[in-house]
């Protein structure tokens, strides 16, 4: 664990502080600090080095921000396992345990080896001109202009493919739950569980509640009918969609290595940022 890259919220001052403080803490440790490339002034500032292809190039990812910016750490990562410590510095999510004032000492414990360290389960999607990619939360098919309603089939393994008439369909991993499948009334799932969630948009007929699938069940949703859709993928990859086309879904073989704080569990951080419990 030599190169540490620090994934930060550059438009938040909490997390371009505490990247300060552990940019010294590494550097004292003998490591060297990895940046984004689009971070070079604070590169210059820290002593720290750019790369324009971090997930590659770190041996560890720091996350300083709220679930937003996991994210965008998670579509950093490539074919190469990277263990992520999130520090939680968002007001409502909860997919990092950590907080600021447990980051250096977790950092610390993650770098002699000590760190508990417990894997998320990803999404691979092969898109209709077959490009895969990987997402963290979720697969989201919607209207990109209008609000109507939207056909898709929904074929799982070699079942007898199902209807789903709706605004959109949320198709969510575990950790994924407590996001947009959420405030479409999903269940919250313990991320230790390995499913895949699909949830429908405000529902017409077909499927009109949550299904809850195995993870390694290949999921194909197909187009039916419907304009201008749009394919969300985290929140930030977009994708236009035509009717007859189709998209497949399955777990990644790539896990999400997320280092667990000693101090707060799952329930904690739900009590904490939801309101929950």
């Amino acid at each position: 664990m030599r190169r540490i890259a620090l994934i930060l919220k550059r438009s938040e001052q909490q997390a371009v502080l505490l990247g300060e403080r552990l940019s010294r803490f590494i550097k004292e440790d003998g490591r060297d600090v990895l940046l984004e490339a689009s971070q070079a002034d604070l590169a210059g500032k820290w002593g720290a080095a750019t790369s324009d292809r971090i997930g590659d190039d770190a041996d560890v990812f720091v996350v300083l921000g709220g679930d937003g910016t996991i994210l965008r750490a998670a579509s950093l990562l490539n074919a190469k396992i990277v263990p992520v410590l999130g520090v939680n510095l968002g007001r409502v999510g909860y997919m990092a345990e950590v907080s600021p004032e447990e980051a250096e000492s977790e950092l610390r414990s993650l770098l002699d080896g000590s760190a508990e360290l417990v894997k998320r389960m990803m999404l691979q999607v092969t898109l209709p001109d077959g490009g895969v990619t990987r997402v963290l939360n979720d697969v989201v098919i919607h209207w990109g202009a209008r609000a109507r309603l939207i056909d898709l089939g929904v074929r799982m393994g070699n079942s007898r493919e199902i209807e789903v008439r709706a605004d959109g369909l949320i198709l969510c991993t575990p950790i994924g739950s407590s996001a947009y499948s959420y405030a479409a009334n999903g269940p919250l799932v313990h991320p230790d569980i390995e499913a895949m969630l699909l949830t429908p948009i405000c529902p017409y007929s077909g499927l009109l509640r949550t299904l809850a699938i195995p993870a390694d069940l290949e999921t194909e949703l197909v187009l039916k009918r419907g304009e201008e859709l749009t394919l969300t993928l985290d929140g930030h990859a977009i994708v236009r969609l035509e009717p007859g086309q189709s998209i497949r879904i399955v777990r990644s073989p790539l896990p999400f290595l997320m280092v667990k704080s000693r101090s707060r569990d799952y329930f904690d951080v739900l009590k904490e940022k939801l309101g929950l419990l």
